[in-house]
């Protein structure tokens, strides 16, 4: 196994538990030749390299003159490439009810160039999807499988109709400490990774959740609770904390007063998620107008302190906060089920907008999401750990394509493109404690790899330009990549759009459809 070769120290000083990811090999030698290479380590692009790879493992880097290729080598020339690592998405919901087919999210993983995800919302399918990944029986990414959601009551999922929107996710509901332990146990017993938290914990059920996490030397990770104080929260143990909510509360001049008035959120009695979100919203725009950037610097160096990651999420908070944001008219809905509008469009009006929003709200949502970009380039400043994820599933994001579209916010908000591109590489190899085997292009990295038709240094979105894909040294090429992705289309639609859009493209092989 890889990744858990040490037991990371904790924000207390603890040991916490590595994440175990299997790996598989590949059993040829591919010699990749006259390629540019960006090894997001924030060294300069190196021109006309050469690259060879043993198996699943890069062995040898160096300029093409110098570098002999063996004779029984595979060779594939990438002159005029473009070379980075595998993406990594920190944050996914793959699958759920009728998308549980296994040629669509691990095939549109692959495609986009996506070699590892990380689950954060654990369920059977994707332990089976691991398992049969593992045994060499489905091209897909690595992942990190998160247990199910651990919250409060009501938990903010219990009333979705999952079944008419593909929702099948567990949730496992801790009122009591003893509760929180026995989910726990739970999470461990069912080969979670990781204890997802969820929002609506109370302070002494969470507290229970990160002391039995270190008891069972299980990571935690997920959403900040409303119920007591972020800075606190930072300092218990938590590993990442997902999305910006109740962010504005904590950097905020009067902190005791907005976290104060997150803990009094009570959850109406249609969609709990809907209530919870509107007003959460209200706190947060109130919070921003009393926003300090002296309390916000303090955070962020009590966040890197305590070696504390933060996965923002922007294309998830773009697609909630924006309202022009999610079409349900997208060419790359070819990829998803037909009836995938409607569900997007229920979630939309019913869950995320609460029945509605008047065009004042809609206002402050804009700027609301506005400060979320500045937050987010103002904690990349601060030397915050920012992890690349999409939280797909949310309505406007799909599997693989979604994470060159949060390359593009992340871009967008400030921060450059190698920080960029290093967020969905270093970052989390750096988090996941497997820096010495992946995240970067060097000898003895794991051979996860993209292969680019341009320069994601001079544009982002040119990480939506792919060429290739090597997953742990398994060449998937052009013609391979172009077949998954028929695949996946038919698999989902039936027929749907057509796969050549109107400029003769194959949708396909576009990213961002937004115009970030």
């Amino acid at each position: 196994m890889l990744f858990s070769e040490s037991a990371l120290p904790s924000a207390n000083g603890r040991a916490r538990a590595p994440y175990v990811v299997q790996v598989t090999r590949a059993d040829l030698v591919h010699a990749l030749t006259h390629v540019t290479v960006v090894d997001a380590t924030g060294a300069p692009a190196r021109p006309d390299q050469t690259l060879l790879v043993d198996g699943a493992t890069i062995t040898t880097i160096g300029p093409s003159a110098e570098v002999p290729v063996p004779r029984s080598a595979a060779v594939l020339d990438l002159t005029g490439k473009y070379l980075i690592p595998g993406l990594v998405d920190m944050h996914v919901h793959s699958g759920g009810a009728d998308v549980d087919d296994e040629r669509l999210a691990p095939a549109l993983y692959v495609a986009n160039g996506n070699t590892t995800v990380r689950e954060m919302w654990g369920r059977p399918q994707l332990h089976e999807w691991r398992r049969r990944r593992d045994a060499g029986e489905l091209l897909g990414p690595r992942s990190i499988i998160g247990s199910p959601l651990v919250d409060g009551a009501p938990a903010l999922w219990s009333d979705i109709p999952g079944a008419e929107l593909g929702i099948d996710h567990p949730v496992l509901v801790a009122t009591t400490p003893a509760q929180a332990r026995r989910a726990v146990a739970e999470a461990v017993d069912g080969g979670a990774d990781f204890v997802k938290v969820y929002s609506r914990l109370e302070r002494e059920p969470y507290l229970a959740v990160l002391d039995e996490a270190y008891r069972r030397d299980i990571p935690v990770a997920g959403h900040r609770s409303d119920n007591f104080p972020l800075a606190e929260q930072i300092e218990r143990g938590q590993r990442s904390f997902e999305h910006l909510f109740g962010l504005g509360p904590a950097t905020s001049s009067d902190p005791e007063r907005w976290e104060a008035a997150l803990a009094r959120i009570a959850l109406g009695p249609d969609f709990y998620f809907g209530s919870w979100f509107t007003q959460v919203g209200q706190v947060e725009w109130d919070a921003v107008g009393d926003y300090s950037r002296p309390a916000a610097t303090a955070l962020f160096d009590r966040i890197v302190a305590a070696d504390v990651a933060f996965c923002p999420t922007l294309v998830m908070h773009a697609a909630i906060d924006l309202p022009d944001f999610v079409r349900t008219d997208d060419p790359l809905l070819r990829y998803l089920p037909p009836d995938t509008p409607e569900a997007w469009s229920f979630l939309q009006r019913e869950v995320f907008h609460d029945g509605g929003r008047s065009p004042e709200v809609e206002a402050r949502r804009r700027v609301l999401f506005d400060h979320r970009r500045a937050a987010v380039a103002a904690m990349d400043e601060a030397g915050v750990r920012l992890l690349a994820g999409t939280d797909n599933g949310t309505p406007g994001t799909l599997p693989g394509f979604a994470l060159h579209e949060e390359l593009e916010l992340l871009v967008g908000a400030g921060l450059s493109p190698m920080r960029a591109l290093q967020t969905a590489t270093l970052e989390p190899a750096r988090f996941l404690g497997c820096e010495d085997r992946s995240g970067t292009i060097q000898p003895g990295r794991i051979a996860d790899l993209v292969v680019l038709d341009a320069d994601p240094l001079d544009d982002i979105r040119n990480t939506t330009r792919i060429h290739a894909v090597m997953v742990e040294g398994r060449y998937v090429g052009p013609a391979e990549r172009r077949e998954l992705l028929t695949t996946a289309a038919a698999v989902a639609a039936e027929g749907g759009v057509p796969p050549v859009g109107p400029d003769g493209r194959d949708r396909g092989e576009v990213g961002s459809t937004r115009g970030w």
